[in-house]
C-alpha cells in the first residue's frame, strides 16, 4: 500500500536510518548516547533555573515553584524538539552528500529522520515531568493517553517544515546557518515560557494559531491539566500538519534531481 509515494519497506528504512543517524552522531564520544539525555537535561535546568529564581514564576491558584516548573517544561521539553528536529532535517541532506549520489533510495526519508531526532530531547524532558509529577503528589491524569495522538501531529508538521528547509540548504547554505537566530526569535514570540494570557491584547489572536504554540498547549493540556486537548487544537494540528508535508514532499521532489549538481 502506497501513501504519499511511501510503502512498508521505507517504513523500515526509516526506522534504521533513525537508529544509525542517532549512533553516528555520538560515535566517538566519551559518553556516547548519555549525550542525547545530557544535552537537553542541561538546557531545561538552566531556563529552569532562571525562570524560578532569576526572574520567579508562579502558576496562579498553584503555590510554590514545583507547579511552574512542570508548567514550563510541559512547554519547553516540546520546543526541545522541534528546534532540534527542525535542526537535524535542515542539514540531513548536505550531511549525508556522500549516501544521496551514491545510493538509490528515497532521499525525502533523510529529513523525517532529522524530525524524529526531536523525540530524544521530548522523552528526556517528559521523563522528568513524570518524576517530579509524582514527587509532588501529583498522579498522570487521563490526558497522557493523548500524547501519541500529539507526538504524531508533532512530528508530521515538523517533517513538512524538515523537508521543506532540508531541499532549501542544499542550495542556498545560509538556510542552516540562519535557522538558530529564526528559532530563537520564534521562542521568544511564542507562549512558551509565558502564558497567552501575558501577552498583549491584539497579538493573542494571532498567536493562538501559532503552530508552535497549540503544540506546547497540546502538551500542556495533557500533562498539567490531566485533560484531552481541545477538539479544535487537534484538528488544525492535522490540517497543518498535512499541508506542510504536502508542500514539503512537493518542493523536496521537485528539487532532488539537481542535488547531484550542489552536493
Amino acid at each position: 500500500m502506497m501513501l504519499a509515494g511511501f510503502d512498508r519497506r521505507d517504513l523500515g528504512m526509516l526506522s534504521n536510518l533513525f537508529r544509525m543517524t542517532l549512533g553516528d552522531r555520538y560515535l566517538g564520544s566519551a559518553l556516547g548516547l548519555i549525550w542525547a539525555v545530557l544535552s537537553p537535561l542541561m538546557l531545561m535546568c538552566i531556563f529552569t533555573f532562571v525562570f524560578t529564581v532569576v526572574f520567579p514564576g508562579r502558576l496562579p491558584g498553584r503555590p510554590g515553584s514545583l507547579p511552574y516548573v512542570i508548567w514550563l517544561l510541559s512547554g519547553y521539553g516540546p520546543w526541545l524538539a522541534i528546534s532540534e528536529g527542525l535542526s537535524a532535517a535542515t542539514t540531513s541532506v548536505v550531511g549525508n552528500a556522500g549516501v544521496v549520489k551514491n545510493i538509490a533510495f528515497k532521499s525525502e526519508l533523510l529529513p523525517m529522520v532529522g524530525a524524529l531526532m526531536g523525540l530524544v530531547p521530548l522523552v528526556v524532558a517528559f521523563a522528568i515531568i513524570l518524576i517530579l509529577q509524582v514527587v509532588s503528589g501529583e498522579m498522570p491524569g487521563p490526558g497522557y493517553l493523548a500524547l501519541p495522538l500529539i507526538v504524531a501531529l508533532h512530528i508530521l508538521f515538523v517533517s513538512g517544515l524538515g523537508l521543506f528547509l532540508g531541499a532549501l540548504n542544499v542550495f542556498v547554505r545560509d538556510t542552516a546557518l540562519a535557522l538558530p537566530n529564526v528559532l530563537t526569535v520564534l521562542l521568544f514570540a511564542s507562549p512558551i515560557f509565558y502564558p497567552l494570557s501575558s501577552y498583549p491584547d491584539f497579538v493573542r489572536p494571532v498567536l493562538q494559531f501559532n503552530p508552535f504554540y497549540v503544540i506546547a498547549e497540546c502538551y500542556r493540556t495533557a500533562v498539567v491539566d490531566g485533560a484531552m486537548p481541545s477538539l479544535w487544537m487537534i484538528c488544525y494540528l492535522a490540517v497543518v500538519g498535512a499541508a506542510a508535508v504536502w508542500a514539503g514532499l512537493w518542493w523536496f521532489r521537485r528539487l532532488k534531481s539537481f542535488f547531484d549538481t550542489r552536493l
